[in-house]
């Protein structure tokens, strides 16, 4: 879709606009404490922050690290009016393509156990056991390779 352009956060107005969409998604939509959404991750020089804009409008944000010699896609949220449209899909597209070029050894994340057979349709699968991060039930899952 033209209208939709994904790319890495470029500034700090930016990444507030990062930050607002995931307070948004996480804490007022899921009640997710608000002192468990930002993290020491956050800061630019420890993860590379994915911004997703309709129309030059700010729509969805995500996450991306490097612990060790993977690939950890992390807080992907979309404002609720733009979901159902494939733009989510679109975001992880993306990411996996960015993180491909840095060739990690593996990709995974950790989905919430609700989005797990949209993480399925983008082609990863699920591993282990199901746990609880800021207490909503959560799986691993990694790309096929």
């Amino acid at each position: 879709m033209q209208d939709l352009k994904i790319r890495l956060v470029k500034n700090k107005k930016e990444l507030e606009k990062v930050f607002k969409i995931r307070m948004t998604v996480f804490v007022d939509e899921q009640k997710v404490p608000p002192e468990l959404e930002l993290d020491e991750f956050d800061i630019l020089s420890k993860a590379k922050h994915v911004i997703a804009l309709y129309k030059g409008k700010p729509a969805g944000a995500a996450r991306i690290r490097f612990p060790g010699n993977k690939a950890k896609l992390e807080r992907l949220a979309l404002l609720k009016k733009y979901r159902g449209n494939g733009f989510g899909k679109m975001i992880i597209e993306y990411m996996v393509k960015y993180c491909k070029k840095k060739n990690p050894k593996e990709i995974l994340l950790h989905s919430q156990c609700y989005a797990e057979k949209f993480y399925r349709k983008c082609g990863f699968i699920p591993r282990g056991k199901i746990f609880l991060d800021a207490g909503i039930r959560h799986i691993e899952m990694y790309l096929k390779s």
